[in-house]
């Protein structure tokens, strides 16, 4: 037997498998290069006749001058920038530390009002603060008078930058943390961007709103309104970064704002002036642009992100050890060992990959048709990816790219807040001159609103009507594309979740679901 496998005839059979094995490997490899770069070429060459970049410093916005940046302030300036790569070292680790100390704890009372139509209990969220010792609150007696008041007077002892925001925002017209992403150097790596400020944008956001809450329990309509302002434009600057992240929390924030103002409204605690003021900012973004933007950012990101592995696995880029592994391993894991062996081509198919489905599932229907056109996508671009699980060049792809139905669904209830709060405040500063709400929403047109907002999900005008309490309802179709005429909660599913059953309602009485208890 021994003799037979060291025979001269099993030895050149042997042979003549390695030599035949590594040529299918080494035209393999030359293929996948080859192919790898046409379809790159083809991908690159397509997106610039539809006039879209790769290039995320030109998505960048323009950072606004200090004298009219909210966010420029001293206790904020340079939170978005470390010393000598340290996060906790030199002012901006200190004032981040800062507003770390701000972030509230898992127990804190919930605030959903526009979901329940109950308003806001401020003695139980004067409790909660004075025993967490998040805020010094009178220990005696056990129900806190006027507890609106004395939490207002605390937070703003405690946090002097909350009153130092509120008192700005009407003066200053724009937001960004400083220094800007355009004034910052900027990883080539592009996934492993520190965004430290964003964190700290949750819990300013979180307290404005909090503070603005305890403004209106103690009726200060102009202090609410004040703090709403600013915790809108921290949301609009976090909107601002071409980042899907950064979209998110700025969406996050809005909803917060939306939750509060939907307390001031059913309260009637805002002049004309005021309801004027916020009506002006809050539709001065287009949601639509925001998430379009941030899916643009984030498909640059990942191809600026793939190039530099390429570059690094032909060693052509030395890979960081701090920044390599903790974007490679965690989010596509990938070893450096492996990362070496992929050929050039691969990384172009991935990219190549990204970008178009990117391109096809989201920028493409977003810029064309916005939320609602993306939405009817669905899980298009999940299905595509999961039909082609097995083939290499979806591998990368099939772990970077985000949710995106997930996103989308967040993305429109977002939306159909931002245009109920709209038309709220419209129908407010009607009553306000005529002493009653409008038979059809078309009535508040031009003078109130330009046009009855659409419903982000099919299109048509918002759903309106009187109610015998004399106040209204307003309502868009649920998740589920049905219109249930502003029945809300059928299956006892959050709102945000997309297994969510019934309408996106907007009313001040309380909340009638047909959820099983």
């Amino acid at each position: 037997m021994i003799r037979r496998l060291l025979s001269s005839r099993f030895i050149r059979i042997l042979l003549w498998m390695f030599i035949t094995l590594v040529t299918v490997l080494v035209l393999l490899y030359v293929w996948t290069n080859w192919s790898g770069r046409r379809r790159w070429a083809a991908t690159t060459a397509m997106l610039e006749r539809e006039g879209e970049t790769l290039d995320f410093r030109k998505l960048l916005p323009e950072t606004p001058p200090p004298a009219q940046n909210l966010l420029a302030i001293e206790p904020l300036d340079g939170i978005t920038e470390a010393v000598d790569h340290d996060e906790a070292k030199g002012a901006p680790g200190a004032k981040r530390k800062a507003l770390a100390e701000m972030k509230l704890n898992s127990v804190a009372p919930h605030s959903r009002g526009v979901e329940t139509g109950s308003g806001t209990d401020m003695q139980r969220w004067a409790t909660y603060l004075r025993e967490s010792k998040f805020l010094d609150l009178p220990a005696e007696p056990a129900t806190i008078p006027e507890p609106g008041a004395a939490v207002l007077k605390a937070l703003d002892a405690r946090f002097p930058v909350l009153r130092q925001l509120a008192a700005l925002a009407p003066q200053r017209s724009q937001a960004m943390f400083t220094p800007g992403m355009r004034e910052r150097e900027l990883p080539e790596m592009l996934f492993a961007l520190a965004l430290r400020h964003y964190a700290g944008a949750q819990n300013l956001a979180r307290l404005l709103c909090l503070r603005a809450r305890a403004a209106m329990d103690a009726k200060l309509g102009a202090e609410a309104m004040r703090s709403l302002l600013a915790a809108e434009k921290i949301a609009i600057a976090c909107e601002s970064e071409p980042l899907l992240i950064g979209c998110l929390v700025g969406f996050a924030a809005e909803t917060m704002v939306n939750e509060s103002l939907w307390e001031g409204l059913r309260q009637r605690l805002f002049t004309d002036a005021e309801l004027q003021t916020l009506q002006s900012l809050i539709g001065s973004h287009d949601l639509d642009k925001v998430l379009l933007q941030a899916f643009r950012g984030e498909r640059a990101c990942a191809v600026s992100s793939l190039g530099w592995m390429q570059n690094a696995s032909g060693s052509r880029k030395t890979m960081p050890s701090k920044e390599f592994p903790e974007f490679a391993n965690e989010i596509f894991g990938l070893s450096l060992r492996r990362i070496k062996i992929v050929p050039d081509g691969l990384f172009h198919h991935w990219m190549s990959v990204i970008a178009e489905m990117e391109w096809k599932y989201a920028v493409r229907p977003l810029r064309d048709g916005g939320i609602r056109e993306a939405l009817k996508e669905g899980g298009a671009m999940k299905a595509e990816l999961d039909a082609h699980e097995s083939r290499p060049d979806y591998y990368l792809p099939r772990m970077a790219l985000p949710a995106f139905s997930t996103v989308c669904a967040n993305a429109a209830m977002v939306q159909a807040r931002q245009r109920q709060v709209l038309t709220a405040i419209a129908l407010e500063r009607f009553f306000l001159k005529h002493g009653k709400y409008p038979a059809t929403l078309r009535e508040l047109v031009p003078e109130w609103i330009p046009a009855v907002p659409p419903d982000p999900l099919n299109g048509r005008e918002m759903n309106y009507h009187t109610t015998a309490a004399g106040r209204y309802t307003l309502w868009c179709v649920g998740i589920d594309g049905k219109d249930d005429e502003g029945q809300v909660n059928k299956n006892g599913v959050a709102m945000r979740s997309q297994a969510y059953l019934g309408d996106w309602t907007w009313s001040y009485e309380p909340v009638k679901t047909d959820a099983k208890k």
